[in-house]
């Protein structure tokens, strides 16, 4: 990397003066004017642009540390002379720290123990002044940084770097009446917050108090900021429609809590990165405005200046609450840079192998009670941190695979699925392991996060260019369940977990990737046969298990998979196009219909040949079916069986009486997981015993600019 080992450029002096300079011809340096000004009678005008350097270059690298130095020194003395007024180092360190003033007196003899709590007093006080030599810029990269200018501040760099469309000009929100703003926070910290406790709940709830006091003094700018910041992500959240009211009382909010940015803002504060973290997940509801990409890079970096990737050493003496507040605001960075390079395919912000950090949150034992309703005084107050250890844990295994698949090298594995198999029996792993008592809200969350993962990392990769037709397979039955579950998600007016623009974008990708192992093998996908899985170690990770998908009666496999192929193709257009009028980018859906067109004219004619052939005789005797794979209850789509045990070439379908809806629910549990009637109209969602009601398509489409995998 070229900034690890950046090339010093160390300015060297220059003896010539500028008239020599400028007429470029050869000047001796003598002093006090040289021989050249001395002829022209210009001595008195001898002089350079800087005794020691040339112009631009007036202070070289490692001079630039030495006044540095000189100036820390001036200042241990200063501090020296004013001891006896310094603040008490058993103070609280949030404390505002005031110079003091006061005339020294003539000295008066101490006592022992006088003379040492000075001596302690003095050491904090050099501890303290010193401590800021950390953040002295000592790349070459970035010298001779001695702060900004009145023009420019941190606030305004980070916001100008990751702004997109400008804010409405005095838009500002009035603060709503307390019973509003609690019953919108209590949505952010329901949805939002059980998977990103970026702050502390009960430091939070006296912000709000502080600032809904009748003193406004008590409030300072930090209050201000988090509860405007938290009052916009959740109206953002609760928005249906770019442009409609909750959309614009968002906008109002984050431009109210932008106005305290030059006091919240600031390098080397903890509460700066927690500001950046809360307008990152803004970012991710309003994508117009801001770039997430920019704010969590911005986070990631003041994170690591701080040491926040790595735990004290053991021994340091660190309260406990100090100490969780580190580890909870690094997981959330973790956490979101994670899903962000995901997303846009980018890299990391920093790696797994430079952090050492601890999670702070902990899942409740086996013998902790599991019911679903929690207590409610306590569920009012202070909220659970089972979620977020899930999360992260489905983000170091994201975080592992991506790395080892995309961002450690271009060169082709020999054996590449032994490491596939292994990284998806981690996952399935992880989602077996989710309790029981997670709400069916929750629940479809990670099931679509753990879908689009399947289908990420058995996609083409540096390593693994070509998709075993096994593998395709596999994409090729998560793609469905995606698609489904996606669109149900949607259109479930009950659903509150946090649907991000994230999810759309991975919800073109997804179709993305369809579509491609259409064009690669669709014969060998619609015939309905599980090919062989590629050969692996005895000891590796076995393959995860094929989908067993219920077949209708009196249905053909082929007519089977060529409709659920176009239902497929059909519900992530409707889910772009919701997803479009939701965020205001118009072009995705128009986009994926256009790349689709040519498959969805190729399946729709085989179809057709098929009903044709239908017409003059049955090809498929559904009661004479044979060759399925485990059981089928009420036409579910269950995980049964491991592959190993299905022979090749041979049919994972069932016939099956009756074909029930997609519930979201555990894929890898006994038979809960469901689809739609494929005998309905392509396409469309039939509403007969659905628990999501149906909605018709739209001809909207959204924008994209990063759409490769």
């Amino acid at each position: 990397m070229p900034l690890e080992t950046p090339i010093l450029k160390v300015s060297r002096p220059v003896a010539a003066c500028s008239r020599c300079r400028n007429a470029k011809i050869k000047c001796d340096g003598k002093l006090p004017a040289c021989s050249s000004c001395e002829k022209n009678g210009r001595a008195a005008e001898c002089t350079s642009t800087n005794d020691q350097f040339a112009r631009g270059k007036e202070r070289s690298y490692v001079s630039t540390l030495e006044t540095r130095i000189e100036k820390l020194k001036e200042k241990l003395e200063e501090a020296r002379a004013r001891k006896p007024s310094v603040v008490d180092m058993f103070e609280d360190d949030s404390a505002a720290r005031r110079q003091s003033y006061q005339v020294q007196e003539p000295p008066t003899p101490n006592t022992p123990n006088q003379t040492k709590a000075m001596r302690r007093k003095e050491a904090a006080t050099i501890d303290d002044l010193v401590s800021d030599f950390g953040f002295l810029s000592v790349n070459a990269t970035a010298r001779d940084f001695y702060g900004f200018t009145s023009a420019m501040s941190y606030a305004r760099l980070v916001l100008w770097a990751s702004s997109k469309e400008q804010l409405p000009t005095s838009m500002s929100q009035d603060l709503p009446p307390r019973y509003q703003s609690v019953s919108m926070i209590q949505h952010y910290l329901n949805n939002v917050f059980v998977l990103l406790p970026v702050f502390d709940e009960a430091s939070f709830w006296g912000s709000v108090d502080r600032v809904y006091s009748r003193h406004p003094y008590q409030a300072d700018a930090h209050d201000q900021y988090m509860v405007r910041i938290v009052l916009a992500i959740a109206s953002a959240s609760m928005s249906e429609q770019r442009g409609d009211q909750r959309y614009m009382e968002g906008i109002g909010h984050v431009c109210a809590a932008l106005s305290h940015s030059e006091d919240v803002l600031h390098p080397g504060e903890i509460a700066s990165i927690q500001a950046l973290i809360l307008l990152t997940e803004f970012a991710m509801l309003d994508p117009h405005h801001f770039d997430s990409w920019e704010l969590i890079g911005a986070a990631s970096r003041a994170m690591v200046d701080l040491g926040l990737h790595q735990d004290p050493p053991k021994g340091t003496a660190m309260p406990k609450a100090k100490l969780d507040l580190r580890r909870r605001v690094y997981h959330c960075v973790y956490a979101l840079d994670r899903s962000t390079s995901l997303v846009q395919t980018r890299a990391f912000s920093f790696s797994d192998d430079s952090a050492k950090v601890k999670i702070p949150f902990s899942k409740p034992t086996s013998s902790a009670p599991t019911s679903p309703a929690p207590n409610t005084s306590q569920g009012l107050w202070l909220q659970t941190y089972e979620h977020v250890a899930d999360l992260v844990k489905l983000r170091q295994i994201q975080s592992q695979w991506y790395t080892d698949l995309f961002q450690s090298g271009r060169t082709r594995w020999d054996e590449p699925y032994h490491y596939i198999w292994g990284t998806c029996d981690s996952m399935r792993s992880w989602f077996d392991n989710l309790s029981s008592s997670m709400s069916p809200n929750m629940r479809a969350f990670f099931e679509l996060d753990l879908l689009y993962s399947y289908v990420y990392v058995l996609s083409p990769s540096p390593r693994v260019p070509v998709v075993h037709p096994f593998a395709q397979k596999l994409i090729f039955e998560y793609c469905i369940r995606y698609a489904d579950l996606m669109l149900r998600i949607i259109c479930d007016p009950g659903y509150t977990s946090p649907l991000t623009f994230y999810d759309a974008m991975r919800v073109y990708m997804t179709g993305r990737q369809f579509l491609d192992v259409l064009h690669q093998n669709i014969d060998g996908l619609l015939a309905g046969h599980v090919p062989a899985h590629p050969e692996v170690k005895p000891s590796t990770a076995a393959p995860p298990r094929m989908p067993v998908a219920a077949l209708p009666p009196g249905d053909t496999v082929l007519r089977f998979n060529i409709t659920r192929s176009i239902s497929c193709i059909k519900q992530i257009t409707e889910c772009l196009s919701k997803f479009g009028i939701r965020w205001g980018y118009m072009s995705w859906n128009q986009r994926y219909q256009t790349e689709t067109s040519g498959m969805l004219d190729e399946l729709n004619s085989r179809l057709r040949n098929i009903d044709g052939a239908t017409r003059r005789q049955s090809t498929w005797h559904h009661h004479g079916s044979t060759g399925s794979i485990g059981s089928s209850i009420n036409g579910s789509l269950s995980y049964t069986g491991s592959p190993p045990a299905l022979p090749p070439g041979q049919s994972l379908y069932q016939a099956s009486p009756a074909v029930m809806q997609h519930t979201p629910g555990s894929m890898h549990a006994n038979p809960v997981h469901q689809v739609s009637p494929p005998n309905a109209t392509p396409g469309l969602v039939t509403t007969k015993n659905a628990p999501y009601p149906a909605h018709e398509d739209y001809s909207k489409d959204f924008d994209l600019t990063r759409t490769q995998w």
